[in-house]
């Protein structure tokens, strides 16, 4: 045989490698099979949550003089803290007040939704072994990660349409603001699908993914308040403010969001390189060598499930603790504005004859209360993941009873959500005790945490419900937590009755220390968490145990 031929001869023996973006179309393909339900879900979502919100401003601003009374509290350095900079203030349209007051609700959830998504079709399935399989197959090394990124922008994009549409019907928005609005959107979201990209190569599991790309947005959303308030440049350095920094509805400016755009591209591109630097189920940060020798503890259910979460509950505690503490430091400022502000002293002073502070403290801590709510949910979820995982089977095989193995998850759940809500009480409490020069500031604060806990239990009490009865929907309790943030940000603008507003868990208890302290609330909300614990583990008791989600 010549050498010609011999060459030719092992160049046939050997495997083709695939393009780097083979099988893109078909994941694409995928992505859209699996989410047919979900992703619609989140478009619907946002998209009617952000033209609701509209709607009832046009209702509850519907004069100027409206509108002008509200720039004067919208001025406030903890307007500024949580909205961003107020352009248009001095005049403040229709269309002002629609991109201070809405704009960063937007860029929130819209970021949400595409770290999410992210994060599902990349570590989630690498964490599951699905990528592995898929990757066996005639499949690019940067195939699923150019699916997942053109899936979620394409998401994003027909979102950031639709509401720039939809606002665009409506009287005094105007095309090009609606645009910028939508575009501003779009923007926001590209960057943090780029950062929950970059996060799913330098973790192995699905949950630290996560928790990496929100608090990376937490991060800059702080940065961005940081800046604001001290209205220096630092606002700058967040990818947050660049899209509030557009000007939408009163003197458009796009080239902020070019800076999106690149940071996005960078991002992308560096998520890229990473996964070439590991192999398909790891992650670049390995995790933590054991103990040669497990602790008694990790025998018992409820301390392998501390064991498991330990590292998600320290996370929320210190992100409470730290966001609480920014929110003390404020309390001087509201206070000496309201002291000026006869509308600002009016709209946060509440019925039950509270001062201004105590009104104050009293939404900062229901706001805490909400966040500490979503770490009690992606705790309790924890059991339907190890289930689906096939972990919950051979340890349901031996002697231990399922109530216990149940009753570990939810004592990390419930203890673990009271403990970070009391975190971000403690901070709130040290730093406006420091503030306002009074100590006991901090004991009331404490105690005001407290009162939410069983508010917070409640969401558990369903997840557990569903846990046992319809496993499948457990992902649906997290609409409990939504729904009690559209009643403590949207209920007075789109003018919810009193009975709508009940179907919160929060608004129920009271918000001390400027209101006057029930126990009814609190009990029969005790009761609930019960009952709903009773119901969910009777169930789960008799039903089969399944592997597949």
């Amino acid at each position: 045989m010549s050498s010609q031929a011999a060459a030719a001869t092992h160049r046939s023996s050997v495997p083709h490698r695939p393009r780097p973006l083979t099988g893109t179309g078909t994941l694409i393909r995928f992505i859209l099979r699996r989410d047919r339900v979900r992703i619609p879900v989140w478009m619907g979502a946002i998209t009617i949550a952000m033209l609701g919100t509209v709607l009832s401003y046009a209702d509850t601003f519907a004069t100027q003089e409206d509108r002008d009374q509200r720039a004067e509290l919208a001025a406030s350095p903890v307007f500024q803290a949580f909205n961003g900079p107020g352009y248009g203030l001095d005049h403040y349209t229709f269309g002002a007040l629609v991109a201070y007051e809405g704009l960063y609700l937007a860029v929130i959830l819209v970021s949400l939704m595409s770290i999410f998504l992210t994060v599902r079709h990349t570590r989630a399935e690498e964490e599951a072994g699905r990528a592995e399989l898929v990757r066996a197959a005639v499949v690019g090394r940067h195939a699923s990660t150019a699916a997942v990124l053109i899936v979620v922008a394409a998401v994003n994009i027909v979102v950031g349409l639709l509401t720039a549409a939809g606002l665009s019907t409506m009287d005094d928005l105007d095309g090009t603001g609606s645009l910028t609005f939508g575009a501003s959107m779009i923007a926001a979201s590209l960057v943090f699908t780029a950062v929950a990209l970059v996060a799913a190569q330098l973790t192995e599991y699905a949950r630290g993914a996560v928790g990496m790309s929100v608090a990376t947005l937490g991060a800059t959303y702080v940065l961005r308040a940081a800046g604001d308030v001290s209205e220096t440049d630092l606002s700058w350095l967040s990818p947050f403010a660049w899209s509030l920094e557009t000007r939408t509805f009163v003197d458009e400016r796009w080239w902020p969001l070019l800076l999106s755009l690149a940071l996005a591209v960078g991002l992308t591109v560096g998520a890229m390189a990473l996964s070439t630097r590991r192999d398909v189920g790891a992650g670049l940060v390995p995790p933590r060598p054991g103990k040669p020798n497990a602790s008694d503890r990790l025998i018992r259910p409820y301390g392998l499930a501390l064991r498991l979460q330990a590292g998600s509950l320290v996370a929320w505690a210190t992100g409470l603790l730290l966001l609480g503490a920014s929110f003390g430091s404020l309390l001087g400022d509201i206070e000496a504005f309201a002291a000026e502000n006869e509308q600002a002293r009016e709209i946060i002073a509440t019925a039950e004859g509270g001062t201004v502070l105590e009104s104050f403290l009293g939404t900062l801590t229901l706001m805490l209360a909400l966040i500490a709510t979503a770490c009690a949910i992606q705790s309790i979820v924890r059991l339907r993941h190890e289930e689906v995982a096939g972990r919950a089977e051979p340890l349901l095989a031996t002697s231990l009873p399922r109530t216990r193995w149940v009753g570990g998850y939810l004592g990390v759940s419930l203890i673990g959500s009271a403990f970070v809500m009391l975190a971000g009480s403690a901070g709130l409490g040290v730093t406006g005790a420091i503030n306002q020069a009074d100590v006991s500031l901090l004991f009331t604060q404490l105690a005001a945490g407290l009162v939410y806990v069983p508010a917070i239990w409640v969401a558990v009490g369903i997840a557990l419900v569903l846990y046992g009865w319809a496993p499948r929907a457990v992902p649906a309790v997290w609409l409990v937590l939504a729904y009690g943030v559209v009643v403590f940000l949207l209920a007075d603008a789109m003018g919810l009755p009193e009975g709508a507003r009940n179907l919160s868990p929060f608004h129920h208890m009271p918000e001390l220390p400027g209101a006057d302290f029930t126990a009814t609330p609190v009990l029969a909300s005790l009761a609930l968490v019960a009952a709903s614990v009773a119901v969910g583990i009777a169930r789960f008791r008799s039903r089969d145990v399944h592997t597949s989600a």
